[in-house]
């Protein structure tokens, strides 16, 4: 007999197919079969395998929660401040043409503190915008500017004159030391106004500008203008190249819708000067041009063609001296629109003033 704290192996030679190991203590160890071991290793990985299912199912879960709780804040917040409402002004039309509806006053020059009168549906040069904001907030419009690139007056063609003066309230006032005549250097006039364009609509902006005394006998004058307008904090909108052109107060010279009335017999070389001013006015790139300055062209080169032609069929009858106080009598051609498709009732005009 072996003793107990013998070490070592011994073959069971009455069954031959186990081996006992027989540890210091004298316990015995039997190794498990090949199927058992085969058993005990697959239920190993399903446990592995499904601790591993049950840590990524707790990580989806986790992260939706999270993301449930992240929009659930958000809800809040909407809830409570509101969704974030933004603006997004951009000019949808504009166009530009002489318009009555300015107010007014004549006095006598020739007088020394001449009683001033009081007048009413002045004509005068009018740019039309039409602003969109397709978004979910209003656009406030805190600032309008008319920058003034060219400025000149057309040449009047005939001697003609008195001694009234026209003041006309335009919102935008041409200062004196900026007259037409020479050609104006490039100035700006600036106005703060407080103008909203709400979500989702379309509004227009009337905006007159003019020179504030127009003298009896005085040449229209024909301009090149940009439009600024400030809104939304400091956001810029540009508007524009526009050819504008007035009425002028020259009895003989003036338009009438887009017609215009030309002297019979003018100075020599006016009608030349005043086709090459407009013609390269009209040179400028993408340029918005009011209908008077398209009709005024047209007028100068036919008359240019047929000297007679005061009296052709199309031009206007005669309007009394300072066309500026009278409803224009001119009807537009057929290839020329009458005047600019309205996108809403609602049109705002900036008070008149400084």
């Amino acid at each position: 007999m072996m003793s107990a704290d013998h070490r070592g192996t011994q073959e069971n030679n009455a069954h031959g197919n186990a081996r006992q190991y027989i540890a210091q203590h004298g316990n015995v160890i039997v190794p498990e079969a090949p199927e058992e071991a085969g058993h005990r290793a697959k239920h190993r990985r399903r446990v592995k395998y499904g601790i591993a299912g049950i840590l990524a199912g707790a990580a989806v879960v986790t992260y939706f929660v999270i993301r449930i709780e992240g929009h659930s804040k958000v809800s809040n917040e909407i809830a409570r401040h509101g969704p974030e409402l933004k603006s997004d002004l951009a000019v949808s039309q504009v166009s530009a043409y002489i318009e009555g509806g300015i107010d007014g006053e004549e006095r006598d020059a020739s007088v020394e503190n001449s009683v001033r009168k009081k007048l009413t549906n002045l004509y005068g040069p009018h740019i039309d915008i039409t602003l969109g904001n397709i978004a979910n907030g209003t656009s406030l419009v805190t600032k309008a500017s008319i920058t003034f690139n060219r400025l000149q007056s057309l040449k009047p063609c005939a001697a003609v004159g008195g001694e009234l003066v026209v003041s006309a309230n335009y919102q935008f006032k041409i200062p004196d030391h900026q007259q037409p005549v020479p050609p104006a250097k490039p100035f700006t006039l600036t106005k703060t106004i407080s103008y909203e364009v709400t979500a989702n609509k379309h509004d227009r902006l009337m905006l007159t500008v003019g020179l504030p005394n127009i003298p009896d006998g005085s040449s229209p004058w024909l301009g090149v203008v940009d439009v600024i307008l400030e809104h939304d904090g400091g956001q810029q909108l540009k508007i524009g190249p526009i050819a504008l052109v007035d009425t002028g107060a020259n009895s003989e010279f003036y338009p009438a819708g887009d017609k215009w009335k030309i002297p019979a017999k003018p100075d020599e070389g006016c009608i030349e000067e005043n086709i090459k001013l407009v013609s390269q006015v009209l040179k400028t790139p993408n340029l918005v041009v009011a209908r008077e300055v398209t009709g005024l062209d047209r007028a100068l080169r036919n008359f240019k063609e047929s000297p007679t032609g005061q009296r052709m069929e199309d031009a206007p009858s005669p309007l009394p001296p300072n066309p500026a106080k009278n409803t224009p009598t001119g009807q537009p051609a057929d290839d020329e629109p009458s005047a600019p498709a309205p996108v809403d009732t609602h049109v705002y005009t900036l008070m008149s003033g400084p």
